[in-house]
């Protein structure tokens, strides 16, 4: 049912700039721990990077699917709109097709994580373009730029050596969607 509201609603009303808003506003506490269990993974993921490529790629995959999950679980429950769905189940697939196959994925992990992030930008993008007449949502927009051009990175890079940094680029990636989320929640609370 609430899908028909999303899609409805982007025909141009402005009724899903509210929703969200509103959503955001009604489950603030929620979208604040979501900001810290990303900003936390990104911290863990990049912190941790120097561990060997498996290790790394192991951990990337569990945090792509743990931080999913919530995000998905978080989606349904605050009733949040498709872009959301579409970003949790992207962390979800990406993640669970590295620990599957973590040999066989090890060296296109770099061109999944590219795909990821460059997907994840583009949904990030929307968002904030969404909410840009709001306080924080430029935030939004600098994490989506800056995402689009650690995969860009990621797509002309050579992906053996791509292997050995692929840490700091999603722990970066988790960081900023985390502060850019706690800044427009925060900015709407103002």
């Amino acid at each position: 049912m609430f899908f028909t509201k999303f899609f409805s609603a982007i025909g141009g009303s402005g009724n899903l700039d509210e929703l969200v808003e509103q959503q955001l506003r009604d489950h603030k506490g929620k979208y604040i721990f979501q900001a810290f269990v990303f900003i936390v993974s990104g911290i863990m993921a990049a912190t941790l990077s120097s561990i060997t490529a498996i290790h790394t790629e192991l951990l990337i995959g569990v945090i792509l699917m743990v931080t999913g999950l919530f995000q998905l679980a978080l989606t349904f429950k605050s009733k949040m709109h498709w872009w959301s769905l579409l970003s949790a189940g992207l962390s979800i697939v990406i993640g669970t097709l590295i620990v599957w196959k973590p040999f066989v994925v090890l060296i296109s992990v770099v061109t999944l994580l590219a795909i990821f992030m460059t997907l994840e930008s583009l949904f990030e993008l929307f968002l904030a373009f969404r909410m840009r007449l709001k306080k924080g949502w430029g935030w939004m927009v600098f994490s989506s730029a800056v995402t689009l051009i650690m995969a860009f990175i990621l797509w002309i890079g050579y992906p053996t050596f791509d292997v050995l940094y692929l840490g700091w680029i999603v722990g970066i990636n988790m960081i900023l969607y985390g502060l850019s989320l706690l800044m427009l929640v925060w900015g709407l609370a103002a």
